[in-house]
């Protein structure tokens, strides 16, 4: 209840100080009545997206135990002990500072940015941010129930072929009674591709493209911290990082180019 209650607390205070701080009020016109329903279909697209990845956290481990698939070794041959070695090195500061942002930081960035759209009375750009959600969502759910790898952490714990460097889950260490909510909106092997690099990457292209300047540098901060996050915690393995990342720039130029063509009606 408690980590709850910080993680709405939180994703609250961010939220307040993007609206004081982040958001450009550029058009001065009032939307007008044609474009309410567009603002209004776009934003449940959103939740009903959202809902769907939701879905597919209570469905995973009933197809995970159907099909009994698990490709974490491949993965694991891939890249080698890269996850291991990269947690090596600790430090205080980034113990806080990436576990903020991977709870608290990439939903404030991935709910906001449709709500800092519709504030800034930019259809198109939530157009875009409503697109790359979808298209990200619908490419990554088919590959978490049938090509499901295990979380770093674990593998390196209960697989006997693994004989790389133990591989430490901090998030828990790190923040004490987190995991039970970490749980809610994942699962053991959702890791590839990253959803959390994915959808960060893809908001902060999006955000840059649109030239909000001051929530782009944010965006991008935040961006940027989330994969470094991902292996500090021992969650992801760098092939899901960069898969992630491939998918959010296939994301943002598709986003562009539909919500180009649509815009201008060609």
């Amino acid at each position: 209840m408690r980590a709850s209650l910080l993680l709405i607390t939180g994703n609250l205070a961010l939220s307040l100080l993007g609206i004081l701080f982040l958001t450009e009020y550029r058009n001065p016109r009032r939307v007008k009545n044609v474009e309410i329903p567009s603002y209004f279909l776009l934003g449940m697209l959103f939740l009903i997206v959202s809902a769907i990845h939701m879905l597919e956290v209570k469905i995973d481990p009933i197809v995970t135990s159907k099909y009994s698939l698990d490709f974490t070794r491949f993965i694991y041959n891939l890249e080698g002990n890269i996850v291991g070695t990269f947690q090596s090195w600790t430090n205080p500061f980034l113990d806080y500072y990436l576990v903020f942002v991977y709870m608290i930081g990439f939903p404030f960035l991935v709910y906001f940015t449709p709500a800092f759209f519709i504030l800034s009375k930019d259809l198109k750009g939530l157009k875009m941010a409503v697109v790359a959600y979808a298209i990200i969502v619908s490419v990554a759910l088919p590959f978490y129930l049938f090509f499901p790898v295990n979380d770093a952490w674990w593998a390196s714990q209960n697989y006997p072929w693994y004989t790389g460097k133990a591989i430490i889950f901090r998030l828990p260490q790190i923040w004490p009674g987190i995991t039970n909510q970490f749980f809610r909106f994942t699962t053991i092997n959702n890791c590839f591709p990253s959803l959390h690099s994915c959808l960060s990457m893809a908001m902060a292209g999006i955000i840059w493209l649109r030239g909000y300047k001051r929530f782009a540098i944010v965006a991008t901060f935040i961006a940027i911290s989330i994969p470094i996050a991902t292996l500090y915690l021992g969650i992801h393995w760098f092939t899901d990082v960069i898969a992630g990342e491939f998918l959010a720039l296939a994301a943002i130029l598709i986003s562009y180019k539909i919500t180009t063509k649509i815009t201008t009606g060609e």
